[in-house]
């Protein structure tokens, strides 16, 4: 196998482009043998530009372009393989699946194309959704229907139950597409207790408090607000502290008005998270998102904090909760309820270390065990490739006893 990974382009003064990750991605990539490329965006590359519910995207009229063009090199790339098999995320690539499969009988090559959907705009643009956006996402997922080269990615039962109740999709067009994560990444290192410590103190996060956390990009459906609502309820028992980019001014209003001490990080410093997570006194990390897709956050918290620090809480819907056996490995609480999760959070914090301990470890292991990004991407290929299962099976194996996180 070869992976080629391509995307819409972006100047480098576009406010998202992080010129050191880019740098370390072509690393990597280039360390597999594969390439990296960008294709028009439609714009100058400064931005997407979008008058409707999610800027980050852009219009129809660019998603046109950059399918078309990303269609063009996967059929030029598809000589070079026996299979091509081409992941097109959002709606920015939704209809080149459908251009590249139309092409590839003239070209004389294999391609399976599979629509990864992350978010519609049943879920970012309501209540008065953008029609074109609902045409472009409708195409591939009843594409998919009439050829059996177009594909549907799962990344979780709740998405894919979504596409089936709100746009039509056929549940036999679905294949595996869920996210993981590289375990052996150093991130995932454990930190001394020194170190944690210097790290909250650069951020004025009180180390001689019991701490409450939560992480999550500045959008209303992350509901942020929930852990300042639930420590209202727990009387100053725990320090809450909220790490979103960029400032959501509400935030501090609310816990102006509800009387809670907080610490708003409005940066999103991965150390610094990583240090909150396995801090001895962060006794909670708590994700009260609603209609989440799917997450890597409950993955990430998980593996940091197998040694030590925050118990898990999401809320009870979309994707977070596919994540969670309640009580087993963390703990769910009803969404928008935070009365409910006031009651979790003081369950937790009355647990024994060792009863703490065991969740974590549980929640860990089952990370270690499903969630590796190699083992998802193998199962997501033995599903789409016919006859490959007996190598996958094999290739599992080895994965899932070589993917530990490092000390």
């Amino acid at each position: 196998m070869t992976p080629h990974f391509i995307e819409i382009a972006y100047l480098p003064t576009h406010p998202e482009y992080d010129e050191s990750a880019h740098d370390e991605y072509r690393k990597r990539i280039s360390t597999m043998g594969g390439t990296f490329s960008v294709v028009p965006n439609g714009t100058i590359g400064l931005g997407a530009d979008s008058t409707w519910g999610d800027p980050g995207l852009g219009e129809p009229r660019s998603w046109r372009i950059a399918s078309m063009a990303l269609a063009g090199r996967l059929i030029e790339m598809a000589g070079n393989y026996d299979v091509l098999i081409a992941y097109c995320h959002e709606p920015v690539f939704a209809l080149a699946p459908v251009y590249a499969t139309l092409q590839a009988a003239a070209a004389k090559v294999n391609i399976t194309a599979i629509y990864v959907s992350h978010a519609t705009a049943f879920m970012h643009e309501m209540p008065l959704p953008n029609p074109e956006r609902l045409m472009v996402e409708s195409l591939p997922i009843h594409w998919a229907k009439i050829s059996t080269k177009v594909r549907l990615g799962s990344i979780s039962q709740y998405m894919s139950n979504h596409l089936i109740s709100d746009y039509g999709a056929d549940p036999d067009t679905f294949v595996p597409a869920e996210n993981g994560v590289d375990t052996t990444d150093p991130w995932y290192r454990q930190r001394s207790p020194a170190e944690i410590a210097a790290a909250l103190t650069r951020h004025d996060i009180p180390v001689d408090r019991d701490l409450l956390v939560t992480f999550g990009r500045a959008v209303p459906y992350k509901r942020h607000d929930m852990l300042l609502r639930a420590a209202a309820r727990l009387r100053g028992t725990a320090h809450a502290v909220i790490m979103s980019r960029p400032a959501l001014p509400e935030l501090p209003k609310i816990a102006a008005a509800l009387g809670v001490n907080a610490t708003f990080v409005t940066s999103f410093d991965r150390e610094l998270m990583a240090a909150l997570l396995q801090w001895r006194r962060t006794k909670v990390c708590s994700l009260s998102a609603e209609r989440e897709p799917w997450g890597l956050i409950p993955m990430e918290s998980r593996l940091l904090t197998r040694d030590g620090g925050a118990v898990l809480v999401v809320a009870d819907s979309g994707g977070l909760a596919e994540q969670v056996t309640d009580g087993m490995d963390g703990f769910l609480h009803r969404p928008n309820d935070p009365v409910h999760l006031a009651q979790v959070i003081d369950h937790i914090l009355g647990l024994s270390e060792e009863e703490r301990s065991r969740l974590r470890q549980k929640g860990a292991r089952r990370v270690l065990t499903h969630e590796p990004w190699p083992v998802k991407i193998v199962q997501s290929l033995r599903t789409t490739v016919p006859g490959i299962d007996a190598v996958a099976e094999g290739v599992l194996s080895t994965l899932r006893g070589a993917t530990r996180p490092l000390r």
